[in-house]
């Protein structure tokens, strides 16, 4: 537990994500501590404006697309409708002034679905997203007859902290529990945990968004690792909280 008697939860995901989310962890009654293992930029994606111009739908699978895309080229899109995995980003999109936008409320093979169920096989569309991506959502769009050109407009990088600095920040507030929003950063936290002494986590329990995350967690988190019931933010904490008895 924490100096606050609250059990103390770790949040790896990136800014300003882990910012959001840590407001969500405060509200449901934990101490949240932000050390991002993750960071985003914005990339150039490399596309054609005309092509660009002639998609029929945009397909985003992650808010920091919308957030970091090309000005101009969120311009362009505008008035295109837009299909988000989940309701997170699909308040992204309509943050930045897109009208017509439709969340899959699920993972990508969800979005897959939804896309499927309202556009016509030959449709053509625009994938934002990021330089790693999981789910193969072109692919499984190909798969039924829809392509989508992928515009790669952000990165995601392992945070080059300092050992030291997060080896004495854990070592001062041991994690109750560490919540996992990618694959990278649970392999970020794996590499970490080879070089932070391992009983600084021997009491903590792991709450990753998916089964693919978990899987890139260390074997000797074993049991002490929940998978959210599905991969949006409000499982993950239901997990969180029920673990707890919250």
């Amino acid at each position: 537990m924490s100096g606050s008697g609250k059990p103390l939860v770790w949040i790896t995901r990136p800014q300003p994500g882990a910012d959001r989310t840590a407001q969500a962890v405060e509200a449901a009654g934990f101490e949240p501590l932000v050390l991002p293992l993750t960071e985003v930029s914005a990339c150039d994606p490399d596309i054609d404006m005309d092509e660009a111009e002639r998609a029929g739908f945009v397909a985003v699978t992650s808010g920091n697309a919308i957030r970091l895309a090309p000005m101009p080229l969120l311009q362009l899109l505008k008035e295109k409708t837009v299909y988000t995995v989940g309701d997170a980003t699909r308040a992204e999109a309509e943050m930045r002034g897109f009208a017509h936008v439709v969340s899959a409320r699920g993972a990508v093979d969800n979005l897959v679905a939804l896309i499927a169920g309202r556009e016509k096989p030959g449709a053509e569309g625009l994938y934002l997203c990021g330089r790693r991506r999981t789910g193969d959502l072109e692919g499984k769009l190909s798969a039924k007859g829809i392509s989508c050109r992928i515009a790669e407009v952000y990165a995601t990088h392992s945070v080059s902290q300092s050992t030291h600095n997060l080896k004495a920040a854990l070592t001062r507030r041991r994690p109750d529990a560490i919540l996992f929003h990618s694959v990278l950063s649970a392999h970020a936290f794996s590499d970490l945990a080879t070089e932070v002494n391992a009983q600084v986590f021997e009491k903590t329990l792991f709450f990753p968004l998916s089964k693919r995350i978990a899987q890139a967690l260390p074997d000797w988190a074993g049991a002490r690792v929940t998978v959210a019931m599905s991969p949006d933010e409000e499982n993950l904490l239901a997990a969180l909280r029920a673990a707890f008895a919250f």
